[in-house]
């Protein structure tokens, strides 16, 4: 999230609030698994690998329990 994002967030409350952490939140985890699946398209290290597709597997996890509140 952005600076001016975070302002705005701290500005809600209730349900716009929980949709507007929601959605920040699986856009940052949108983004963890992208920088996981170049780590595994390019990474040699076999302790890099295996934390990606840690990363890769509890973000998806975590997004389809964001989604579903």
């Amino acid at each position: 999230m952005s600076t001016d994002e975070l302002a705005e967030l701290g500005t809600l409350t209730g349900a716009a609030f929980d949709a507007a952490w929601a959605a920040a939140m699986i856009a940052h985890h949108e983004g963890a698994i992208e920088m996981a699946k170049t780590v595994l398209a390019d990474g040699k290290n076999a302790e890099n690998l295996a934390l990606a597709q840690a990363i890769i597997s509890g973000q998806e996890l975590e997004i389809e329990t964001l989604r579903s509140l």
